[in-house]
């Protein structure tokens, strides 16, 4: 079998960190009233268009950062976190991980389907948005629920 490439495992616990800090920044940060910090800077943009104003396209703008900062540190750490290998990395373990991408990843798109059927207009596009970074704590949830109760039955089979 292939094996795949995971991160280290020294990585897990900076990434545990970095992903509950930007989870929790990360609802408050994509709310227009609540800025708990604002940081701007000169960016080079593709596309931009802003409420009452021009779409201008492949243009250097002075921009308020900080959502792009905490989206970026949310998407790498939770990725880490998933991608990172176990101490002890066996096939089990790997089967773990594999199902729990899968199972997270119908969740997401059953989330998706109904809210296809039940929200409509602007609110849609936020939903689906949320449901993008959703999957990374999905997969997360699932992946680290599974192993502890295969760490937990494994470790009451040892005591036998």
């Amino acid at each position: 079998m292939k094996s795949i490439y995971l991160f280290p495992n020294k990585l897990k616990i900076p990434a545990l960190v970095l992903f509950l800090i930007s989870a929790i920044l990360f609802i408050p940060s994509y709310s227009y009233e609540n800025e708990l910090f604002s940081i701007y800077a000169t960016v080079f943009s593709f596309i931009a268009e802003y409420p009452f104003g021009e779409t201008m396209y492949f243009t250097w703008l002075n921009d308020e950062i900080s959502n792009e900062i905490i989206t970026t540190l949310y998407v790498i750490s939770g990725i880490t976190l998933a991608f990172s290998k176990e101490k002890i990395e066996d096939e089990f373990i790997q089967t773990i991980r594999f199902k729990a991408l899968v199972q997270s990843t119908y969740f997401t798109y059953a989330i998706t389907l109904i809210c296809v059927f039940f929200t409509y207009g602007v609110p849609f596009f936020s939903v689906v948005t949320l449901l993008i970074f959703m999957n990374l704590i999905f997969l997360n949830i699932f992946y680290y629920t599974k192993l502890f109760i295969y760490k937990k039955q494994f470790s009451y089979e040892n005591e036998d």
